[in-house]
C-alpha cells in the first residue's frame, strides 16, 4: 500500500516537474476575481504579499516574521492595508527558541545552515524569538484564501501547529516549500512528511511555482496544494 502511494507520488512529482506553469495564471484560474484574505508565513521582505497585490485585490492580510526589522519594512509599506503583523516564529508550540539571522535576511531560520550553499551561511546574530502555532493565534474561524509557508525548514511543524484550520478546510491554497536536500541542521523531517500530512486533510499537490537546482540535482521546490 505504502509502495504504491510512493509509486503514485513520483509519478505525479515528475508530472508537475515536467510541465512550466506560469503562478500567476494557476491563482487566477482558481481564485478568479476573488478579493483574497492571505497568510504569509516567513514573510521576509514581503516579496510574495507584493506579488499578490500587484494581481489581486487584498481584503486583510496575516503576516508573520520574526525579525523585527523585516516586520517595520513590511507595516511601512502596507500601512493602507487591513494589515495584522506579527513578530514571532510559527511552530507546533509555545516556546521561546533560538533564532539564527543570516546577512541574505531569506535564509534566516530556527536552524543553523548547513554546507550546500557555502556563500549563504554568513551569520550575523543569534537571537531568541517567541513561538507559536498557526491555531492559537488565527483561531478557527478565519476563512484563508492563499497561504504561503516559507520557514527554513520549519515548515513540517508550521503545519503541525494549523491541523485544526486544516481540518475545517479554512484554507483554500497552500504554498510550501519542500525540499528534497536538507539545508540546515537538527531538521529530521521530509518533503514526504509534508505531504502525507496533507493527505490526511485531503491537500493535493496541484501544482509547482519554482524549482530550485544545483549540480543539476533537485534542492528544493515551492508548491501549491489544494482541497
Amino acid at each position: 500500500m505504502i509502495l504504491k502511494y510512493y509509486q503514485k507520488l513520483d509519478d505525479a512529482i515528475s508530472y508537475l516537474l515536467a510541465s512550466s506553469l506560469s503562478e500567476k495564471k494557476l491563482l487566477k484560474k482558481i481564485l478568479n476575481k476573488k478579493i483574497l484574505t492571505i497568510v504569509d508565513i516567513g514573510a521576509n521582505e514581503g516579496s510574495y504579499i507584493d506579488f499578490l497585490s500587484e494581481n489581486f485585490k487584498l481584503k486583510k492580510i496575516y503576516c508573520f516574521e520574526p525579525l523585527k526589522q523585516l516586520t517595520e519594512k513590511i507595516k511601512n509599506k502596507y500601512n493602507s492595508h487591513n494589515l495584522k503583523i506579527y513578530n514571532i516564529a510559527l511552530s507546533n508550540r509555545k516556546a521561546k527558541r533560538n533564532f539564527f539571522e543570516y546577512y541574505v535576511t531569506s535564509n534566516s531560520s530556527l536552524y543553523k545552515r548547513n554546507n550546500i550553499y557555502k556563500s549563504l551561511r554568513k551569520l550575523k546574530s543569534v537571537k531568541k524569538v517567541n513561538t507559536n502555532t498557526y491555531d492559537n493565534i488565527i483561531g478557527t474561524k478565519q476563512k484563508i484564501d492563499v497561504c504561503k509557508i516559507d520557514a527554513e525548514g520549519e515548515d513540517y511543524k508550521i503545519l503541525l501547529g494549523m491541523k485544526k484550520n486544516l481540518k475545517k478546510k479554512n484554507i483554500k491554497l497552500l504554498k510550501v516549500e519542500l525540499l528534497f536536500k536538507k539545508l540546515n541542521e537538527k531538521t529530521n523531517e521530509t518533503f514526504y512528511d509534508i505531504l502525507f500530512l496533507l493527505k490526511k486533510y485531503n491537500y493535493k499537490l496541484i501544482s509547482i511555482s519554482k524549482i530550485k537546482q544545483k549540480d543539476e540535482k533537485i534542492i528544493f521546490i515551492n508548491a501549491y496544494f489544494a482541497q
